[in-house]
């Protein structure tokens, strides 16, 4: 649908998704989902293998959807970078991120630790002042410290119930918002396989250096889940990276809120649990302010980088 009415001054333009946003929204519903169960497995572990040996799992059996995926983006001349530092910023925080994030979640409800991690784009707005320069207005900022007080009632202080781990959650979301600046500065300039490729394998070899002291034989049940860990999660980022590639964050990011469904659905059918209200207050505060903060870089007409690949 199209409007003939000039928009008016610094108001966003009026809302059409073409064909290529609406495969978009659905590469990245799918993607929410493929993380979420991938998180359900993490959770199904229960903390049997310790995080590094997890991570191990998550970040090399992944290549193996990235080798099918890498002739989409033109081969091996996909993974050329200008931009190696920021490289190595995005695995560091990457890898940061799930090693406590894994740890929270396998110790945390996944409704709570869904609701915490969703603070990421919050720390990804307040980080790109010092590290993109970035002005970000009052606007903002309020939006921010309503998505902070969110996070408040998320862990529970107010209600008597803090769970001491529920920090190693919200210093996963921390991590994630840096590594969110970093793909930002690549995603002008490097294709979205050459993200994933040297996330993957950065991570992976990092796991490797825990090996001698902390490896655990899985069994052959345990080693299913591992495998579908790593699996699951390649797909899913790969679907990530190819959605923000076919739309603008302000018409993709609204939909990583789904990943709520998923873990109240994971939580109650598979592990018996129901978030108590103060999840339900703070994940509302959080999505809330993380869709006013979209909201206005729309209307400022705040440009981030796209990732460069190929169609599909």
């Amino acid at each position: 649908m199209t409007s003939h009415a000039a928009p008016e001054p610094g108001a966003p333009s009026p809302v059409s998704l073409d064909g290529a946003q609406v495969r978009g929204i659905v590469m990245q519903l799918i993607a929410v989902a493929g993380f979420s169960m991938m998180g359900m497995l993490i959770k199904l572990l229960d903390g049997r293998y310790p995080t590094s040996e997890v991570i191990l799992f998550r970040c090399w059996p992944a290549l193996i959807p990235l080798l099918f995926y890498l002739p989409m983006q033109g081969g091996l001349s996909a993974l050329k970078t200008r931009r190696p530092f920021w490289h190595l910023v995005r695995t560091g925080a990457g890898l940061a991120s799930m090693f406590v994030g894994f740890y929270a979640l396998s110790q945390m409800a996944m409704a709570d630790y869904v609701a915490i991690s969703f603070t990421a784009p919050l720390f990804g707005t307040l980080l790109s002042i010092p590290l993109l320069g970035e002005r970000v207005g009052v606007w903002r900022l309020g939006a921010v410290a309503v998505g902070f007080s969110g996070a408040v009632f998320t862990l529970g202080p107010l209600s008597g119930t803090l769970d001491p781990v529920a920090l190693f959650a919200l210093g996963s979301a921390f991590g994630y918002g840096i590594a969110m600046i970093a793909m930002r500065k690549l995603g002008s300039t490097d294709k979205s396989a050459a993200t994933v490729f040297y996330f993957t394998v950065g991570g992976g070899v990092v796991s490797l250096f825990f090996m001698p002291g902390q490896w655990i034989t899985p069994d052959a049940d345990d080693l299913v889940i591992l495998m579908g860990i790593g699996l699951l999660g390649g797909v899913a980022q790969i679907f990530m990276t190819e959605a923000f590639r076919l739309a603008p964050p302000s018409v993709i990011a609204p939909f990583d809120y789904t990943a709520m469904i998923w873990a109240m659905g994971f939580g109650f059918l598979v592990f018996g649990s129901v978030p108590g209200w103060n999840v339900f207050v703070g994940a509302g505060l959080i999505a809330t302010s993380g869709l006013y903060i979209i909201h206005r870089e729309r209307v400022r007409g705040i440009k981030r980088g796209r990732i460069k690949g190929s169609s599909l």
